[in-house]
């Protein structure tokens, strides 16, 4: 029986300020399919006066074998070895991150309560900030609070949530009120469409290799539980996926890791105050929603597999990052 490894990524909505990194573990052969989910570390971000209820911690990335990961306003950079605190990124104007983008080039940083994309080095400076509304808007933002960082930035515009970067340099950047993915050559400011609009809110947005086509994609998770391959130049559907369709848990659909032989797809407990976006849902059939990690493979023919991750404490699910070493 194979075996590969994931961490996850995400935080609560039980009113504490705690994230997690936990662990997936996906045993398979030819007869079937086990998921187990481990929690691995429990806690607060670094600083008290920064931390903020029900945020914990949300999306980040592998790089140089580091877990580089996102609180409310900090990038927080872990060992993987044994999960501890080695390095804190933090800026003023941070605020909600989403994802963060390591790369050899530096980081990249989704500030969704800022509305910006921002471009960091290694040692923590800002080289660039690219915002996605007026420079008039945000100013008035910022100055209606004394603590930027902690303050609550609703309503977005855009709400970005995800970033990647395309094999020609391109940045493709994830709007969730907008539905759609934009797409930026990096020589300027300007955005264009990557995407036609989606039919649900889009939350992931990246590029791997889709192994029944042998095609690239642009990968997306619509938020009411639709996984979708893309062209990663048009934005074109090439294949989709419907977690009600394949008997996979449903929720808040948010996260994503793409196999040779399926998807793992996250899924968030729906809560009251997140339910209007999930209009084909009766209250009876939003409580019966998960906090889980799903697998569904390419074979259609094959049945899904769900484990719950802290679902008594309605967690919520943003990075599933493969850590098996390829073969």
């Amino acid at each position: 029986m194979s075996v590969e490894r994931f961490l996850i990524t995400g935080g609560f909505f039980d009113g504490s300020s705690e994230g997690y990194i936990g662990e997936l573990s996906l045993r398979r052969d030819d007869d079937r399919v086990e998921l187990a989910f481990e929690p691995r570390l429990i806690c607060e971000p670094p600083e008290p006066k920064l931390r903020v209820v029900n945020k914990g911690f949300t999306g980040g990335s592998l790089h140089n074998g580091l877990l580089w990961l996102c609180s409310p306003n900090q990038v927080l950079v872990f060992s993987l070895s044994d999960y501890q605190l080695v390095r804190v990124i933090d800026d003023p104007a941070f605020n909600d991150l989403h994802h963060v983008l390591a790369e050899d080039r530096g980081l990249t940083v989704v500030n969704t309560g800022l509305e910006s994309l921002d471009e960091f080095d290694y040692d923590g400076h800002l080289r660039k900030r690219r915002l996605l509304t007026s420079e008039s808007r945000t100013r008035a933002r910022m100055s209606r609070a004394a603590e930027f960082r902690t303050w609550d930035s609703h309503p977005h515009l855009m709400h970005p949530s995800h970033c990647a970067r395309r094999d020609d340099g391109a940045l493709l950047l994830t709007l969730v009120r907008q539905r759609r993915i934009v797409c930026s050559d990096g020589r300027d400011d300007d955005w264009t469409w990557g995407s036609p609009e989606f039919l649900g809110p889009p939350h992931d947005g990246f590029l791997a290799h889709h192994a029944p086509s042998g095609r690239m994609c642009l990968w997306v998770t619509t938020v009411p539980g639709e996984v979708i391959a893309c062209d990663p130049y048009d934005g074109e559907p090439i294949a989709c996926w419907s977690l009600a369709a394949q008997g996979a848990a449903q929720g808040w659909t948010r996260g994503l890791c793409v196999l040779e032989h399926g998807l793992l797809v996250g899924t968030t407990r729906i809560r009251a105050s997140n339910a209007d976006y999930f209009a084909r849902w009766n209250p009876t059939s939003a409580e019966s929603s998960r906090s889980a990690i799903s697998y569904l493979p390419f074979d259609r023919a094959r049945p899904s597999v769900s484990v719950d991750v802290l679902h008594e404490r309605s967690a919520k699910v943003f990075s599933i990052l493969s850590v098996t070493p390829p073969r």
